[in-house]
């Protein structure tokens, strides 16, 4: 029982438990330590709270709305008048895709 409660990462004395040790030593503290079985159902229901906050936030923080002002094409046009009453145009590029100025 003491080597439960006062050991680290399931080792004492370098050797580790056995397998089973670690069930029947916490049975053996449930049973001879009083308010130990109370103490880990409460750290068990306070962890699982603690993982439902977080994934909740998470689920916000996904499902959060990017607030932009309008949307520019990443590819402009240029176009040049040719004889005829003919027009090319050629794509270009551009380096932004939102704009810097903000719209109310």
């Amino acid at each position: 029982m003491l080597a439960s409660k006062y050991q680290r990462y399931g080792f004492v004395y370098k050797e580790p438990f056995e397998p089973g040790d670690r069930l029947r030593c916490a049975r053996e503290i449930d049973r001879s330590v009083k308010g130990a079985k109370e103490a880990r159902q409460e750290l068990k229901e306070a962890r699982r709270r603690v993982k439902e906050v977080e994934e909740e936030t998470h689920r916000k923080e996904m499902m959060k709305q990017i607030k932009t002002s309008f949307y520019k094409s990443p590819v402009g046009t240029r176009t040049t008048k040719l004889a005829g009453g003919m027009f090319h145009s050629q794509y270009t590029a551009k380096n932004n895709f939102f704009s810097d100025m903000k719209i109310f």
